[in-house]
């Protein structure tokens, strides 16, 4: 397979081939989870993912690039911020390829001072604390802070463009990240001007003239004065239920207060609203479903973040849900899904792995009450039930009571019955540990005695174990295999993307990744 180069970069720079980038993606997307837990770094967790990381700088700095840009435009905030801190040291600097060349190299670090400049504080700030790592990886790193003198200065406009924009601080301030960027000023050694660390709040040292400027005040102020100076000043909800008297908190000001919101914070907000009986009105019950339909990286997260809402809300939460993952696994046109699942002896995860998600799988889908059907096979195959309803609890009804003991193992025991349902794409929770008959005689002797019925599409494994017997059979027999992992269906932010890659095909990701366009820079960026 041929690589395909996106911009004119001279073949000095290296690159893998599409099936390298693919297993590297695969790494990139599992290790990319978790990374930052209540606020903090989990070191081991970023120490593990180091040498993917670094060796994508310095022996495919193209890909490195691309994968920057194009995580830049998912969900995943961890993938934005070790990306784009990792690409930040890419091997394509710009400077000569060689001692007296008189070409130079791209300089695709350029994408990380770029992109940066769209972050807010928060993550910026996290980018920040990894440039202020010391760490090493063998070959490719030495033991050091990680902090170029280019990235530096891109942090620099970063601060300087927003000081340019006052609104930009107000807006820092009424969300709550002042201090924040105290800390992205500290950390770059860049001292704020006199009207950013006015209008921040901020006390300066050797500067006792300085006048600090204030939130609008809410106190002595009716409910409806409140009301319309929330939806004025565009304040975080957070930031403003915070400073208005409890006994000014009425449904006109919460309904302003919700008005403010994200779609994520409508759902981090719920317990608050739902606890001060503001869902039980219309106007503000309409608009919190209509928030919440825009939410991103909480959308996955709705069953802890509500896990006291009333059976009503869950539904419509649950609702909104899969409506998010089917657009985004864009799933259109694929048609219908098979589920086997693995029963025989000692999988027992397998099960429990389908009851957690299942519902993920069959949301992906559109209409799965007509295009998801899905089954148990060991020794024999056993035929379940299409719930009534798609959600985790419904799937879980389902499973209740189904041990892992239907004896040896037959994956193809459902095979000719996925067939017959007419499923494109079949999905295997298996530890793939076949011992009834040879896989790849038994799928080609099926298609020749029924040469009418289509082959898959595509096989999707969830394999448990380290037997691969399934998918070279599937893969001998001309039909495309993904394997994913369990955990892979676990990060929110992954889950649909995961699905979505899953189906489409491994190597459309690989395109996907690489005709995403490198952005440029910023208009004001040279003057800033």
């Amino acid at each position: 397979m041929t690589n395909r180069t996106r911009v004119n970069v001279s073949a000095t720079v290296p690159e893998y081939s599409d099936e390298k980038r693919l297993s590297v993606y695969k790494m990139l997307t599992k290790a990319c989870t978790h990374l930052f837990s209540k606020g903090k770094l989990q070191v081991d967790k970023f120490n593990a993912l180091t040498p993917i990381f670094a060796d994508l700088t310095k022996n495919d700095p193209l890909f490195m690039a691309h994968f920057t840009a194009w995580a830049a435009k998912q969900d995943s905030k961890d993938m934005k911020v070790v990306s784009l801190f990792f690409n930040a040291l890419n091997d394509a600097d710009g400077t000569p390829f060689f001692k007296g060349s008189e070409l130079n190299k791209p300089n695709l670090r350029s994408v990380s001072h770029y992109l940066l400049q769209n972050l807010d504080p928060h993550l910026a700030l996290r980018v920040l604390e990894l440039c202020h790592m010391k760490f090493s990886v063998n070959g490719l790193l030495n033991e050091a802070k990680h902090f170029p003198t280019s990235f530096k200065n891109a942090y620099k406009k970063y601060l300087r463009y927003r000081e340019n924009n006052p609104e930009m601080l107000w807006g820092i301030r009424k969300g709550g990240l002042s201090k924040k960027m105290a800390q992205i000023y500290r950390l770059t050694n860049t001292g704020p001007s006199d009207d950013a660390a006015s209008i921040l709040n901020w006390k300066q040292k050797n500067r006792p003239d300085l006048k600090m400027e204030n939130l609008p005040t809410l106190e002595g102020k009716t409910a409806t004065e409140i009301a319309e100076e929330i939806t004025k000043s565009k304040m975080s909800p957070m930031v403003a239920i915070s400073l208005i008297p409890s006994e000014k908190i009425t449904a006109k000001v919460a309904e302003s207060l919700l008005g403010n919101c994200s779609g994520n914070q409508s759902i981090i907000l719920y317990n608050w609203f739902a606890k001060n009986g503001f869902l039980d009105v219309k106007s503000i019950n309409d608009l919190f479903i209509k928030k919440v339909s825009k939410a991103t990286t909480a959308i996955d997260r709705i069953d802890t973040l509500t896990k006291d809402a009333d059976v009503k809300d869950k539904e419509v939460m649950s609702q909104i849900r899969s409506e998010k993952r089917k657009e985004k696994a864009n799933t259109d046109g694929l048609g219908k899904i098979y589920l086997h699942i693995d029963a025989s002896g000692s999988m027992e995860p397998a099960i429990q792995f389908a009851k957690d998600k299942a519902s993920i799988i069959a949301e992906c889908v559109t209409n799965p009450a007509e295009n998801f059907q899905w089954g148990l096979f060991g020794s024999r195959a056993q035929k379940l039930v299409v719930p009534k309803n798609f959600k985790k609890e419904d799937f879980y009804a389902s499973l209740y009571g189904v041990k892992a003991n239907m004896g040896s193992t037959d994956c193809l025991a459902l095979y000719a019955d996925a067939r017959s349902f007419g499923a494109n794409v079949d999905v295997y929770i298996t530890d793939e540990e076949h011992n009834v008959g040879a896989l790849e005689d038994r799928i080609n002797r099926f298609h020749r005695e029924n040469p009418n019925i289509s082959k898959p599409s595509a096989v999707v494994i969830v394999r448990f174990g380290r037997h691969d017997m399934l998918e070279r059979a599937f893969k001998a027999c001309s039909i495309p295999v993904t394997v994913l992992t369990p955990d892979s269906l676990s990060e929110s932010a992954l889950v649909a993307q995961s699905v979505r890659t899953a189906m489409v095909g491994e190597l459309s990701i690989i395109n996907e990744i690489m005709d995403t366009v490198l952005p440029n820079a910023p208009r004001w960026y040279a003057t800033a």
